[in-house]
């Protein structure tokens, strides 16, 4: 049997997202802070500023304690990020039953979808192999979905992945999309103001589209565009599994 353990201890973070580390971890008074609600003061701030807020001093700062004091619960950052991640993501949606696997795995991917809406800094988050307890229910569900599909065990791997992709990606554009939107003209008005003969001879086909009312802001396109790209992956999968 190959070796492959490199006899290095699991991260921290990971640990305690597992609920195998609860101790605070370092000498001094007893603990006065948990987790949760370390993970709930993170997601808060993610929530109101952006991921880019989540820093082990801004968190102690809202929890009223020093920087130093947080360290007795959180090693590191990256174990932060792997605890607020988990807590963010939540346990998945149950199953709807009677649903066939092409409407279960579209529920799953908008489940998922909502709660990157409930928190939209979660798709900011750096990719990791999901060994935190949640990710990997999310994946669990997903490949249960997947189970009556027909396709072999590495095919629903890779379907999964794709699925957990395209609600990522889709979910972090929307929201920059959406965001932009709210300080973008009205796409008739571009066109009036860089004139619509030389928008139409540099750019024929969208200036077609925009006076035809088919390029709409995305706001008004979002649910279509995210409904539209998941019918595709799944007819997709569907055909390769023979159905």
């Amino acid at each position: 049997m190959t070796e492959r353990s490199t006899g290095a201890p699991l991260p921290r973070g990971l640990r305690q997202a597992w609920g195998l580390d609860t101790t605070a971890g370092r000498p001094g008074p007893k603990a006065m802070l948990s987790l949760a609600g370390i993970a709930a003061s993170a997601i808060a701030l993610a929530d109101a500023e952006g991921a880019e807020a989540l820093s082990l001093g801004r968190i102690a700062e809202r929890l009223g304690v020093t920087t130093n004091a947080l360290y007795r619960y959180v090693d590191s950052r990256d174990d932060l990020d792997v605890i607020v991640h988990d807590h963010a993501l939540g346990a998945p949606p149950r199953i709807p039953d009677g649903a066939d696997w092409v409407e279960a795995a579209a529920a799953w991917c908008r489940a998922l979808r909502d709660r990157y809406a409930r928190h939209p800094w979660l798709s900011d988050m750096r990719v990791r192999i999901p060994f935190a307890p949640h990710s990997l229910a999310w994946l669990e569900d997903l490949l249960e979905r997947l189970e009556g599909s027909g396709l072999g065990d590495r095919e629903r791997l890779q379907a999964a992945g794709l699925l957990d992709g395209y609600v990522r990606t889709r979910a972090g554009a929307a929201r920059d999309l959406l965001r932009a939107d709210a300080g973008t003209p009205d796409a008739g008005e571009v066109i009036e103001r860089i004139g619509p003969d030389l928008f139409a001879a540099r750019v024929p086909r969208v200036a077609s589209l925009i006076s035809a009312g088919l390029y709409r802001t995305p706001h008004e396109v979002a649910e279509e565009d995210f409904e539209f790209g998941l019918d595709r992956i799944l007819s997709g999968l569907r055909r390769l599994a023979g159905g």
